[in-house]
């Protein structure tokens, strides 16, 4: 049985009036024990536990042939739950995020020695949406729920086309159009994305929609780039849709439902390690640039699709 409370006391922490005073202590003994648990600082414990036994095992940087080690550490909400309202929880994680890179430095310096590595440390900058401060801050904003979206989707088609599952499933903010059905009937596939598209884009809440079609093959745009970079020719959706900031994506079958917002978050990126001298630089990168930085700094080729310049300011 896992128990969590707080790494330092109470009066340490910061909140705002009217919120969380007590110190929290949660219990990880129930069915959803994993579910939570992931989401809590005992995920960075496991994820060091495992890169321990990786150092230990796989031989990772005893020779002259560069090594890469990528490791995802969880710093967001517990459960999910509004930071507004449980303040002391993702301040004690980011505490204890603190001692598990600590941890993992201690790790390589052992094991390897910190002179022979260079660390990039980053993040997306991004956690679960806070949802309750749209409401009193008077945002625009609204529900999107991709099933029923889905659901109106196929039977408009069905009406169109005759009987069939024309719909074979959703994920996140993606619709996946039944290609066989398609083919059997001999509908052409881009014809009909662009009649569902052009159905879909009518739904509140949907601000575009784009078709793989589109994505590959339609004109450039920079929002078309940045989807384009993330979009995977046989896994990723038909439609991709992309709802308005300020309205929340809602999935009731996976129970994950998701902000909408566009503002940038800026995070810290930090080089250590490879005799690099310690320097604050404030003007801000894009995180293309992190790939080329890394070859330059340990003088091998860049990738062959990074495009970005390294950052020639880290020595």
């Amino acid at each position: 049985e896992w128990e969590w409370t707080p790494y330092h006391p109470s009066f340490k922490y910061e909140y705002a009036s009217g919120w969380q005073q007590e110190p929290f202590k949660y219990k990880f003994n129930q069915g959803d024990k994993f579910r939570k648990a992931i989401t809590s600082p005992f995920i960075n414990d496991e994820i060091n536990r495992f890169v321990s036994e990786l150092l230990k095992q796989s031989g990772i940087g005893e020779d002259d042939t560069p090594d890469f080690l990528g490791i995802t550490y969880y710093a967001g909400n517990f459960n999910h739950m509004n930071v507004n309202e449980f303040p002391m929880e993702i301040q004690d994680i980011y505490t204890r995020l603190d001692k598990s890179l600590s941890y993992l430095f201690t790790l390589i310096e052992e094991q390897i020695g910190l002179d022979n590595v260079l660390f990039f440390v980053t993040s997306t900058g991004y956690i679960d949406a806070d949802s309750p401060s749209i409401n009193y801050q008077q945002v625009p904003g609204g529900e999107f729920h991709i099933n029923r979206c889905a659901t109106l989707l196929n039977m408009y088609l069905m009406a169109t086309y005759g009987q069939g599952e024309y719909v074979e499933a959703f994920y996140n903010n993606q619709i996946y159009l039944n290609r066989e059905l398609l083919e059997k009937k001999q509908l052409p596939l881009a014809d009909i994305q662009k009649q569902a598209a052009d159905f879909v884009i009518q739904f509140s809440g949907v601000h575009q929609v784009y078709s793989s079609n589109r994505i590959l093959l339609g004109a450039w745009s920079n929002e078309v780039e940045k989807i384009r970079n993330g979009y995977h020719i046989k896994r990723s959706g038909d439609l991709i849709i992309d709802v308005l900031p300020g309205w929340t994506l809602m999935n009731k079958d996976s129970y994950e439902n998701t902000l909408v917002r566009h503002t940038p978050v800026l995070t810290p990126l930090i080089f250590m390690g490879n005799q690099i001298v310690p320097e604050i630089i404030n003007t801000p990168t894009h995180i293309a640039k992190i790939a080329p930085t890394i070859a330059y700094s340990i003088k091998i080729r860049a990738p062959n699709a990074s495009k970005a310049i390294p950052l020639m300011d880290i020595q």
